[in-house]
Formats: structure tokens, sequence, C-alpha cells
């Protein structure tokens, strides 16, 4: 299969992925109680905080079905780079838990045979968890393979040199908030909620992509300062690196808008900001770098001697 073609295929499968969120999400604004389990779920799924999260979610997935157009048609080569790279930047922090964690969840759930719901904490059947978050976990499939082939194409040097080093300031400031979020999330994944990580995420799946998140971020923080893995396995440590400070950028927060009731402790609170923040600075500075490398290179144009 040529690129087109594939692009084409992923394309189709990506917006269609899209599609059990969408439809859940109206059915729920409009009043339906599809996949509800009970009253307090209901009233939950009607509290304002709610309501405008649903409004919010609906559009995000509505931009993850533009940008999937976008990068599987030509015209993405056409566009100035900051307009793909923040959007794809974007879901690939909301997404990469969801892909690399959900899977292994399930089966660690399936394993340990625990009567804890798969999505337990939020009011609704685990089915419904299972089908949102796996159409979930094939968007980002989709997303990754589709930004992928055209970051390849459009910035095929910074994948044959991998990415630019931060510099020491900046690794030394990260390291803490990085490393401490990091850390603090394999924790909560053993201690649960009762240890001050995001409320709700009781069940063995959902603790497993807090554990994975964790991992995510701690190896994105550590690949672009191992310069002897970076240049040994270039394309590797870009990609790394990318899915690392865009889950420790946007997991924190996202981790906070899901916290069941609204409830959000302090331990939590303290970790996102700051992981986020960190996460944004190590980004802007790699791609800052690598975009001062991109232009040191460009050959000059010929002038004709007099």
């Amino acid at each position: 299969m040529n690129r087109s073609a594939l692009r084409t295929t992923v394309l189709v499968v990506a917006v269609v992925s899209c599609l059990p969120y969408l439809i859940f999400k109206v059915a729920w604004l409009a009043g339906s109680t599809i996949g509800i389990t009970d009253a307090a779920g209901q009233a939950l799924m009607n509290d304002p905080r709610h309501v405008v999260g649903n409004y919010i979610t609906v559009a995000m997935d509505l931009l993850a079905i533009a940008l999937a157009v976008v990068l599987g048609r030509p015209i993405a080569h056409r566009l100035p780079a900051w307009l793909l790279l923040v959007p794809a930047w974007g879901a690939t922090g909301l997404l990469a838990p969801i892909v690399l964690g959900l899977p292994p969840g399930l089966l660690v759930q399936a394993v340990a045979g625990t009567a804890t719901p798969v999505g337990s904490g939020d009011g609704l059947a685990g089915w419904v968890f299972v089908t949102i978050y796996g159409g979930f976990g094939v968007l980002g499939c989709c997303l990754a393979v589709l930004v992928l082939l055209h970051a390849m194409e459009r910035w095929s040097r910074t994948f044959a040199t991998g990415p630019p080093p931060a510099g020491r300031t900046v690794v030394a400031i990260c390291a803490v908030p990085l490393l401490g979020y990091a850390l603090a999330l394999v924790v909560w994944a053993v201690t649960g909620p009762e240890g001050g990580g995001p409320a709700g995420f009781e069940s063995p799946a959902q603790r497993t992509v807090l554990a994975v998140t964790g991992l995510l971020v701690a190896i994105g923080y550590v690949t672009p300062p191992a310069r002897g893995f970076v240049g040994r396995f270039p394309g590797w440590a870009v990609v790394i690196t990318w899915l690392g400070c865009g889950v420790a950028t946007l997991s924190g927060p996202t981790f906070i808008a899901l916290s069941h009731d609204g409830i959000v402790r302090v331990p939590l609170l303290v970790a996102a900001v700051a992981s986020a923040s960190a996460g944004l600075l190590y980004s802007i500075v790699l791609l800052w770098s690598a975009g001062r490398g991109a232009r040191a290179v460009q050959p000059r144009p010929f002038t004709a001697s007099a």
C-alpha cells in the first residue's frame, strides 16, 4: 500500500472511531440516560460542570476529525507548521495515555478478576467506558500514523539527527516537577485515590493508565539528555520525546478535569500544575532548539562574484 492509500484508509478509520463518542455526548446533552447506571450518575451528568465539559469535548472531538482530514490530504504541507504542530501535540498529550495505557490496563483487570467496574466512580456502565475509550485508542493510533507520516516528510532532518539537547539549565529546572509528577502517578497507581491521586480512578484498568502516564513523562524527560541513545536511535528519540512532553503538559489538567465529583486533591493539583508548566517549558525549548538547528544548516543562496 502506498502512502496516499495508507493516509486515506487511516483517515476513514479515524473519522469512524470518533462516532461512538460523539453519539454518546450528543445523546447525554439531549437528556438521554444511555449507559448511565444509576440516579447519581444521571444527576452527575446533568451537573453544569459536566454539561459544559460535554460541549467542550464534542468540540475537541470535531477538532480531532478536522486534524485527521487535514493531515490526510496534500494541503497539510502548505499550511504553517505551528497550525499542525499545536493541535497534534495536544492530541498526543490527551490520547497517548489511553492508547498505551488502556490495553494493558484491561488485561490487568481481566487477570486480576476484580469486581471493581472498569470505569468505576463515574456513574457509567463498564461497556460505555470500553466503547468510548476504545474509540479514543483507535483515534489516537490513526492520528499517530498521520502525524508521523507528515512529520517524517516535512522534518526529515530532525528524524535523522534526533531531538536537540535542551541545555543543562532547563534540564535541571524541569527535573523535580517532571520526575516528581511521574513518580507520583506511579504511586497513585498503587495507592488509588486515597493517596491523593485523581478521584474516581479506582479500577485496575484506570490505575494502569496512571502508571503508564508516569512512565511516559519520565522517559520523555530523560531522552533528550541521553545523547548516546539519541545518536543510535534518532527517530525513536524524537517520537519518545514528543510523547513525553505532550503527556507531561496535558495529562495533569486532564486528570483534574476528570476527577470524580469535581474533587481535586491538593497533591494532584500541585503536581499537575508543576508538571504542566515544566512540560510546556521543556517542549518550547526543544522546539526552538530544533528550529534553530534546522535554520543553521539551510544552504546559502548562490551569488556570482563580480
